[in-house]
């Protein structure tokens, strides 16, 4: 593939005609809320920008046809003869995409009497003489015959530049001889005749045996294939009038002025304007005007009496950002070092409380300073902003202060209006929401091993970033908000994400009691357990080596027990041996079954019960997790440090893990977990009607499903129906094709699909969804849960079909993991809130994506537990019952089964 053109010498110009219908035909279903068809605007768009963005052309033309009779049509009148009319629905949105080219700044070209190809051409020629390196932007293959040095075609599709030999190698024959193949080819989309007889295999051929059309036509008689000299004996002259046709003209009277093709910025006023009409909400916020620096400066805060003016400031302003500055990461460890405040007016206030320079400014006792702030944090009247407000909630907390709730987080509101941003940091949503640079911590802490707590960093410097940061999140605010707006997102952020923050941080400031001892005698016999099993490796391996070197391991597999090689690493080139070399390995041979187990267990060990004990924080004497509530694109919530959402559960030393969760002294465990509840989701989602009938009437849906698609009654189900009906139900939710079924259950690929393909005929509803929702994402470019939470899916849009594939299950598995994410955040807000008006003991502790654990006192367990289920399966109403299973305990592993009639 030839390299990339530089951008100061190259000139693009793109086959509107072309990339627009293809757009039209490539998307459907999209239109504006005022029923204008937008499907075709919005690909062409697409792939206008992609263009601007990633190639950066200094200069560049959209040529187009203007519909009108040609040249061509004067030579030959059937000449697009039975081409269909223009569909309306894309008729009414060809003005519409020359707006946005005249938005964007992007010449149009078109002549009357001409085609875009003819324009294209010509500029093309001129622009190579002219010295410039010309990229032709088209999925045409009329306009390969253009290339040669210093013309490329780029495929905007394949992401493909083709020179020369790429012409050669994509279409078979030269640049030079395309317009010979399209004589003898014809070509159905404008009625080019061609010769009969002659397709394009043959056409090919002939021109890559003869070299041109005028040699294949002198040697016509001695062509041994009979049609082929027929047609070419007969029909010469349509085969010359046909190279014609096909002939791009190069003589088009258009001057070429490479100052008018330069690309000048977008005028950012119009494009709002006319992606607004479009409702192309996405592009309205990226072209609105950078937000202005924040002005007003900033005041460092040395004594109470500063102070007190301040908050009396902050207070008559009604509205203020409040930010902790620390010396750890997790607030739960962090001590405070100072206090950021801004406010409506523009002013903003740095309070240092720990800073050790010598030298520095007084600062206010950090009881004083408390004394003075907590109005503003307790006073209900008041909105509180910020970014990332759960740190501060927690850290309040282990002060003293619970909050009385924060009014914006402008790193929630990033989240829900894309939650695939590359990042929700302040400095980056600043800039990618509103253009407004800022620095990050690290311009004053370093990084690496250069970095240094804030503690340690001058008062001035700390407070010009801080400060500067604090404005930032005033002067956003409103942008986000009125994107939340735009996009129907303000429910979900007012009513589901913003009050989740409060529980998280309670959650996370509760944290959970370990049984250090249980993990000490646990690791013990695990270290015990890992020494048979690396006795027994040995053993099989007939010497002794290094289990955790991979190089030793592959001699081991591949050199000495010649076992059949997996795949090779890249690095190395040696070969992998990778968990999926060693389960394909473990089916012949017992040394990879012994290593996956050491494997499976050293992880075990190492993760979970020899770190644990270390995470315990000496303050409170438990460990507390961080919930990641803007991390997963499907809305579910994540856990780090340590995530506690990975402990495995269907292994017998998974579930041990767990027995080292344990309550307060006094207290129970109360651990409730949503029953199938994604399927459940799509049941209602889907509406088929015997999948929703199995969920009413109660019955074990894989057993039922199993029935329906095997064809038999329920009691005749056997375990392995079941398992294959489980596995399809669970697969289809991630897109799991025949090979992955065949190769989990162990058949062949043939019963696979059959499989499948009955369990869609006796549930046509679900097909009917998964391709109904294919079909949207793909036509606008995100999904939404039923709660409205939005995902956008760029790779629908792009060239890569392995990244397409993923999207496209991404964008059914978001719908409804999704739905089930928003609906058990919607009962930890609401159970949270009834916690609290009951007035006891109990607290959440852990949620581990469709389970929540709580700590309970003992006397109230019962109670609470009827609580939980009932908040829990009345929450949002579905065409099929939600159901709770609960469970209390001692441990979260040893937990008694709580039925209904219990509670």
């Amino acid at each position: 593939m030839p390299a990339r053109p530089d951008p100061e010498r190259a000139l693009y110009l793109v086959d509107g005609t072309n990339n627009l219908f293809r757009a039209f035909y490539a998307i459907r279903g999209l239109s504006s809320s005022a029923g204008l068809p937008t499907n075709a605007v919005y690909g062409f768009t697409t792939m206008l920008r992609k263009l601007l963005r990633e190639h950066a052309p200094r200069y560049l033309g959209v040529a187009f046809d203007l519909g009108e009779p040609t040249f061509r049509h004067k030579a030959y009148a059937e000449y697009k003869a039975h081409r269909p009319e223009t569909p309306e629905s894309l008729v009414v949105q060809i003005p519409y995409v020359k707006r946005v080219c005249s938005v964007l700044r992007v010449p149009v070209l078109e002549l009357a009497g001409y085609e875009a190809d003819d324009l294209i051409g010509t500029l093309a020629d001129r622009g190579q003489r002219a010295g410039f390196q010309v990229v032709i932007v088209a999925t045409d293959k009329d306009l390969l015959q253009l290339v040669r040095d210093g013309i490329l075609v780029y495929n905007p599709v394949k992401d493909e530049f083709l020179d020369g030999e790429g012409v050669e190698r994509v279409f078979g024959v030269r640049p030079g001889q395309v317009r010979d193949v399209l004589a003898l080819w014809g070509d159905d989309s404008d009625n080019i005749p061609g010769v009969p007889g002659i397709g394009e295999k043959g056409a090919k051929a002939l021109i890559r045996e003869f070299g041109d059309l005028d040699t294949v036509l002198e040697a016509a008689a001695t062509i041994k294939d009979r049609r082929q000299r027929e047609g070419l004996l007969e029909h010469a002259e349509s085969a010359r009038l046909s190279r014609d046709l096909a002939t791009v003209r190069l003589d088009v009277p258009v001057p070429f002025d490479p100052q008018a093709l330069r690309v000048r910025p977008p005028d950012d006023a119009a494009a709002r304007e006319l992606f607004r009409e479009l409702d192309f909400a996405g592009l309205v916020r990226e072209f609105q005007a950078p937000v202005a620096e924040p002005a007003g400066g900033h005041e460092v805060l040395t004594s109470a009496a500063a102070l007190a003016r301040a908050v009396s400031d902050l207070r008559a302003g009604g509205s203020f950002v409040l930010n902790l500055e620390r010396d750890h990461a997790e607030p739960m460890r962090a001590g405070l070092v100072g206090v950021t405040l801004a406010g409506t007016g523009g002013r903003s206030f740095y309070l240092p409380l720990a800073h050790r320079l010598l030298g520095g400014p007084t600062q206010v006792t950090a009881e004083v300073a408390l004394g003075l702030i907590r109005p503003l944090l307790v006073d209900s009247s008041l909105s509180r902003l910020g970014h990332n407000v759960k740190s501060d909630q927690i850290l309040l907390r282990r002060l003293g202060i619970e909050v009385a709730g924060f009014a914006f987080d402008t790193m929630i509101a990033s989240y829900l209006l894309n939650p695939s941003r590359r990042s929700h940091t302040l400095e980056v949503v600043a800039q990618e929401v509103a253009g407004l640079e800022i620095g990050g911590y690290e311009t004053i802490l370093g990084s690496g091993a250069r970095h240094v707590p804030i503690s340690e960093v001058e008062v001035d410097r700390t407070a010009g970033l801080v400060c500067a940061r604090a404005a930032a999140i005033l002067a956003i605010r409103d942008r986000l908000a009125e994107g939340l707006a735009a996009d129907g997102l303000l429910p979900m952020f007012a009513d589901l994400e913003l009050p989740l923050a409060g529980v998280l941080a309670g959650m996370e400031s509760a944290g959970v009691r370990i049984d250090t001892g249980f993990l000490a005698r646990l690791s013990a016999a695990w270290e015990e357990d890992l020494r048979r099993l690396t006795a027994g490796i040995h053993a099989v391996a007939g010497r002794e080596f290094n289990i955790n070197s991979p190089r030793q391991l592959g001699e081991i597999l591949f050199d000495t027990l010649k076992l059949r090689p997996g795949r090779k690493t890249q690095k190395t080139r040696s070969f992998s041996t990778n968990v999926e070399v060693l389960e394909e390995l473990a089916e012949e041979h017992e040394l990879p079954r012994l290593l996956l187990e050491y494997r499976s267990l050293q992880k075990l060990k190492s993760t979970y019960v020899d770190t644990l004990p270390r995470l315990v924080n000496p303050e409170t004497g438990r460990v507390h997790t961080s919930f990641n509530q803007t991390v997963a694109a499907t809305g579910r919530l994540s856990s780090s440090d340590p995530n506690l959402q990975n402990i495995p559960i269907r292994t017998e030393r998974g579930r041990q893990i767990r027995r080292a969760f344990i309550p307060a002294d006094g207290c129970l465990l109360v651990s409730a977990d949503y029953s199938q509840i994604e399927l459940r989701v799509l049941a209602h989602l889907c509406g088929d009607p015997a999948l929703v009938e199995a969920f009413r009437a109660g019955e074990d849906v894989h057993r039922r499903t199993a029935a329906e698609v095997f064809g038999v009654m329920p009691d005749l189900v056997s375990d392995e129906m079941r398992r294959r009906a489980k596995a399809v139900n669970f697969g289809i939710l991630y897109g799991m094709g025949p090979q992955r079924l065949a190769r989990d259950q162990g058949i062949t690929l043939k019963e696979a699909t059959q499989f499948i393909e009955s369990y869609f005929r006796r549930f046509p509803k679900v097909k009917e969804y998964i391709d109904a929702t294919t079909v949207r994402a793909e036509a606008e470019g995100r999904v939404r849960t039923l709660f409205n939470r939005v995902r956008y899916l760029p790779e629908l849009q792009g060239s890569d079909r392995n990244a397409r594939q993923q999207a496209i299950r991404a964008a059914v598995n978001t719908t409804i993991q999704g739905t089930a994410a928003d609906l058990i955040k919607m009962a930890m807000v609401a159970l949270a809130r009834r916690l609290e008006e009951l007035g006891g003991g109990a607290r959440m502790t852990l949620q581990v994506h469709d389970e929540l654990v709580l700590e309970v006192p003992e006397a109230e367990s019962g109670s609470v537990a009827a609580l939980v289920r009932d908040v829990m399966e009345t929450i949002h109403p579905l065409a099929v019952p939600l159901v709770a299973d609960l469970h209390v305990g001692a441990n979260w592993l040893e937990m008694e089964e709580r039925p209904r009639s219990k509670l």
